[in-house]
């Protein structure tokens, strides 16, 4: 158990730097223009701003420290916010909010180091970002990874325990796409996918269409669309919805209805088949409903229902049922999430030969927190995550009881996926039901464009045959990222998992599992503006 607990903590709390609280506002020698300083004066006059920049910098000319005029436009944001609360974004004009992002992006350097700003950063980008209504006529371009890696003592294919094996391989996934909107109430989109590895006896190469949709939005009704053919369904943290980022994705042939009768609230009903050949060998039908009652920015509640028949050898009758709400809140530089869910219906059971009832649950509550320590970003995180599971299960019976969540690639179960699923996890011939994972984790912004992380998981059991241990093992994951630019970023990672006493029982060994890889992210596009209508 020291062996296990001794990575955990070191990879979790020696890098969790010490909270400061900083000067709000951080004086430099480098001034700003003359034009900048008197047009972020005219915001805060017009906004109402509870900071001015004084008179002798704008009447007379005068320099004005950096950190002085970031100070100032950071007021004006704050009014900005307020005003977008309570009447909408589009009550500030768009050439006017086109150039407070121009202001934001110059003074972001300088913001960062006020601890007003962030604590609203996320809600501040969001509010500057470019409206969801696409400003280009059509866009051709491609986007994916490509990505070396290696393993030891695991098997990359079917990511599984194998002492004293190792192996590296090269995997790409290339996604070229088109967008088309030739009006403002329709959006054609098709994407192709090539997805495949190779090295040593590896290999593996597919090429089909990924998505291929059309989706039309009601004009007179704001919020109301309907979308139809291949799509993928991402909702919430991804937690029981996601896409398979870091694999071959995940898409479904599929009719989704957008309705938004009051302002907060949305509601997504859709129902479809799993796309081939990248649903992995699963068959079936997704059908449900998903709906978001958003009380403000970062403030919302959401609930959902869904009916999966989806599996790769199904019998009559199967399906599973999942019922969940999710609530998030953030107080200042606090954000909170916490998501329960219950799974019903029928799950075959070879050893009877029959179907029987699905009694089920899981879910997970997460915890950030932003800080601005010494000039640079920091980002701390912890997570508790479940699965609910069964000692028949564990013991080769009724899986009935086992929580199940197929349909993402969740960051609540690690980077290397030795834990696949909160259902549990399959060690040689022997088996563990039902998970509890610990997190604790870190991320900094060391530059711009660098950013490091460092996450360690804990992971037990609930289940497990007579005489094993429940202690599954602790996974360390560090991570540095090298964005170039927001098209095109580089990513490196070290991941180990130091594995417990349930591993050393069913096998026999307690060698630990190491992982690398490298890989490049990118996204190269071309686009044509759609033509701006002439003011009379």
């Amino acid at each position: 158990m020291h062996r296990l607990f001794l990575p955990f903590l070191c990879c979790c709390l020696m890098f969790s730097p010490v909270v400061s609280f900083a000067e709000e506002r951080l004086e430099v020698s480098i001034t700003a223009d003359q034009s900048s300083c008197q047009e972020i004066a005219a915001l805060a006059r017009k906004y109402g701003a509870d900071s001015q920049l004084p008179d002798e910098v704008v009447v007379d000319g005068k320099p004005c420290p950096r950190g002085e005029v970031a100070h100032c436009f950071l007021s004006v944001i704050v009014k900005l916010l307020e005003k977008c609360e309570k009447e909408g974004v589009a009550a500030i004009p768009p050439e006017e909010m086109e150039r407070i992002a121009a202001l934001h992006e110059a003074l972001k350097d300088d913001l960062v180091q006020l601890a007003g700003y962030v604590t609203l950063r996320e809600t501040i980008e969001k509010m500057l970002a470019k409206p969801d209504d696409p400003s280009f006529l059509f866009k051709v371009g491609v986007d994916g990874f490509l990505r070396g890696e290696g393993a030891g003592n695991f098997r990359l294919p079917d990511f599984s325990y194998n002492p004293g094996h190792g192996e590296g391989r090269f995997l790409y996934r290339v996604k070229p796409y088109a967008y088309w909107h030739p009006t403002g109430w329709l959006d054609i989109h098709a994407e192709g996918q090539g997805y495949g590895f190779s090295g040593g006896s590896q290999y593996a190469g597919k090429v089909s269409l990924y998505q291929g949709f059309a989706e039309a939005h009601w004009p007179e009704a704001e919020g109301y669309s309907l979308k139809a053919g291949r799509q993928e369904f991402v909702y919430g943290s991804a937690f029981v919805l996601g896409n398979d980022s870091f694999y071959d994705g995940l898409s479904f042939d599929a009719l989704r209805v957008r309705l938004a009768p009051l302002k907060p609230l949305t509601i997504d009903l859709f129902g479809g088949w799993y796309a081939t050949p990248f649903s992995d060998g699963v068959k079936g039908e997704l059908v449900g409903g998903y709906g978001t009652w958003t009380f403000s920015e970062g403030n919302a509640l959401e609930a959902y229902a869904l009916r999966d028949t989806g599996s790769g050898e199904h019998h009559a009758g199967e399906h599973r049922d999942t019922w969940g709400v999710r609530g998030m809140a953030t107080f200042g530089p606090v954000a909170l999430e916490v998501e329960p869910v219950f799974q019903t219906g029928r799950l075959f059971n070879p050893a009877t030969d029959g179907n029987e009832n699905i009694s089920a649950y899981g879910g997970h509550a997460d915890i950030s927190f932003d800080t601005t320590l010494w000039g640079y970003h920091n980002h701390l995180f912890a997570s508790y995550a479940l699965g609910s599971g069964d000692s028949d299960a564990a013991t080769g019976g009724s899986f009935r009881r086992e929580f199940s969540n197929p349909n993402t690639d969740s960051p609540l179960t690690g980077d290397m996926n030795v834990i696949g699923s909160l259902s549990g996890i399959d060690v040689g011939d022997h088996h563990a039901s039902g998970l509890r994972i610990h997190t604790l984790g870190w991320g900094i912004d060391i530059t711009r464009e660098v950013n490091f992380s460092a996450t360690g998981r804990y992971f037990r059991a609930s289940y497990v045959e007579p005489g094993f241990s429940k202690n599954l093992g602790v996974e360390a994951d560090f991570t540095l990222t090298y964005a170039f630019s927001d098209n095109l970023s580089f990513v490196a990672g070290y991941d180990r998992f130091f594995t417990g006493g349930f591993f050393r029982d069913a096998t026999g060994s307690e060698r630990d599992i190491d992982y690398g890889y490298v890989m490049l992210q990118f996204d190269l596009s071309h686009a044509k503006p759609k033509l701006r209508m002439a003011r009379k």
